[in-house]
């Protein structure tokens, strides 16, 4: 039963809001468009390194820092709210990147 009235969101709301503004106003106001920023990233990665990385694998690269530490977080018995906000904010890039990939392909 949801015990939430109707005028409030629904907890957890707030993040995701405050994670689509950062990635779609803060961030993309200084770096741009997701896939341009992580274009960026993947070549400078396969420059230091001479590994070829994919966007989806820079990206899902960054979740795995974040899951790990939301692990240690929990493992701790907290909570941190910014681990949280980055991981749907790479997961929220991941979506854009997705998206912007299909309609430059239609």
């Amino acid at each position: 039963m949801n015990t939430t009235p109707k005028n409030m969101p629904t907890p957890g709301t707030e993040i995701l809001q405050e994670a689509y503004k950062i990635v779609n106003q803060d961030r993309q106001n200084t770096y741009g468009h997701p896939k341009d920023d992580y274009t960026k990233v993947i070549n400078i990665f396969q420059t230091l390194t001479g590994k070829q990385l994919t966007i989806n694998d820079a990206i899902l690269f960054m979740v795995s820092v974040k899951l790990a530490r939301l692990r240690t977080n929990l493992e701790a018995g907290q909570l941190h709210h910014d681990t949280l906000l980055d991981t749907i904010g790479y997961l929220t890039c991941l979506n854009m990147i997705h998206h912007h990939t299909e309609t430059e392909t239609q």
